[in-house]
């Protein structure tokens, strides 16, 4: 995980260049450029978002809420290609590019990362992988949001993702 090589790209989202994921530091510090990522959520019938708790283990948001699916964009692929290849991997899922829908693409100054969030509708549950997540429930948008006010560890870049998620679902 820590050598992962990724792709540096400028605020237009052009490549200018590549990092390894462990000098992230550096690149937040120095704000060079940004990394991109991809973010998936698995919404249902019932508008609930299928939310996975994070590994105790976990460097960002031990025992936290995440997106149903995300992952870095390594260097030469692209956002679609992520969320495919990290579905596989987190929650034992095959989809294609048919499956996903984008809902937005989010630049963000503070942690440097262009980030493709996109939809998968599905009313089943996932099979998590043990090493990413300890366990996963649905949650209503506003129920998400409301237990990340309250305090519950989460991503960083969830709650803002989130939002955006419940506007595409009260407009669609």
């Amino acid at each position: 995980m820590d050598d992962e090589l990724l792709d540096l790209v400028d605020a237009n989202d052009q490549v200018i260049g590549i990092v390894n994921r462990k000098d992230y530091a550096s690149l937040l510090r120095d704000k060079i450029g940004y990394i991109r990522a991809s973010e998936l959520f698995i919404v249902n019938s019932e508008n609930k978002i299928w939310v996975p708790i994070r590994t105790a283990d976990k460097t960002i948001a031990p025992n936290g809420y995440d997106y149903s699916v995300a992952g870095h964009v390594e260097s030469g692929t692209d956002y679609l290609d992520t969320i495919i290849r990290e579905a596989q991997e987190e929650i034992n899922l095959d989809i294609s590019q048919k499956d996903v829908r984008l809902i937005s693409k989010i630049t963000s100054e503070t942690i440097r990362y262009i980030r493709s969030v996109y939809i998968l509708r599905s009313d089943e549950n996932p099979q998590f992988n043990p090493n990413d997540f300890v366990s996963a429930e649905w949650l209503a948008p506003t129920e998400l949001i409301a237990n990340i006010d309250a305090g519950h560890e989460a991503k960083s870049s969830l709650r803002e993702a989130v939002i955006l998620l419940q506007t595409h679902l009260q407009h669609s």
